[in-house]
């Protein structure tokens, strides 16, 4: 049944022509920057790249199980299902563990495998939801699970040391997330990694999403990637997440020329309000 579905989601993304593809960024794009100055709740991560200070809160879980498609000429790779999970220790700090399974495609050649493991501590250390400026820190390591993913070419071999900063600005109900950081990778090039993203609510339960995304290697050309998508509100705990980008600069052989992300946000209990408990003292 799981390599139906694979093959369902790669043929859905074939469809998608690159012309298709441009005219939902724009569109995204347009809508998400006209409706930023609307009341919205400050979120970054997921569908995006680009991630935000904000935490779950405290004791509780912030769980996404996706999938995640990326496209290149000759090839393509894609996550099915990506769990990524996320646990609030007080008001200021996210623990974070993610893994993937893998399914590669090249040429007509099939790979399937897990992926790698990401683990993370996110310290939002000046701020929170609903203040002018919220800032933390993020650093994530990347690791193998599996040899047998790194020989069928799915993964790269070795660690992957991520270490980012996250920033929003919130004034007059229009709200700006920024990221930088730089990737350390073991058997490979090191990279910058930096992103801006902006959101915001067509009606109380719908969230449009855009970004802008970039990383930078010595000796090739920087990727810029956009992205557009949508956050909406299921019930009080199930959030469905969708974004659709492209790389719009980088190396030509290289850079994806579709990135499609669908999945279901998990809040247990609920969503945390930060606002509603100013007042209450903690981590």
């Amino acid at each position: 049944m799981s390599s139906k579905v694979a093959n369902a989601a790669a043929m859905a993304v074939d469809l998608l022509s690159p012309m298709l593809v441009r005219r939902l960024i724009c569109l995204g794009f347009l809508l998400a920057i006209a409706l930023g100055a609307t009341p919205a709740r400050a979120q970054g991560g997921p569908p995006l790249i680009t991630d935000d200070p904000d935490t779950p809160g405290p004791g509780y879980w912030e769980i996404n199980l996706s999938t995640f498609l990326e496209k290149h000429s000759h090839s393509h790779t894609l996550e099915l299902p990506r769990v990524d999970a996320n646990y609030g220790v007080g008001r200021r700090v996210q623990l974070k563990l993610e893994m993937p399974w893998v399914r590669g495609g090249e040429d007509g050649e099939v790979r399937t495998g897990a992926g790698n493991m990401t683990a993370g501590v996110k310290y939002r250390f000046l701020g929170q939801e609903g203040t002018l400026i919220a800032w933390s820190v993020y650093p994530q390591i990347e690791f193998n699970t599996t040899h047998a993913s790194v020989t069928k070419g799915l993964v790269e071999d070795g660690r992957q040391l991520f270490l980012p900063t996250e920033l929003t600005i919130e004034k007059l109900h229009a709200e700006i997330n920024a990221e930088v950081g730089r990737r350390f990778v073991q058997n490979g090039e090191d990279a910058w990694e930096y992103g801006v993203s902006t959101e915001g609510h067509v009606i109380p339960r719908l969230e449009l999403l855009a970004e802008l995304h970039g990383e930078s290697r010595a000796g090739t050309r920087d990727e810029l990637i956009v992205n557009v998508g949508a956050r909406p509100k299921l019930t009080k705990q199930i959030i469905l997440l969708f974004a659709v980008g492209r790389a719009i600069h980088g190396p030509d052989e290289e850079h994806p020329h579709v990135l499609l992300y669908a999945g279901l946000q998990f809040n247990v209990p609920g969503l945390y309000s930060f606002k509603s408990s100013k007042g209450s003292r903690g981590f």
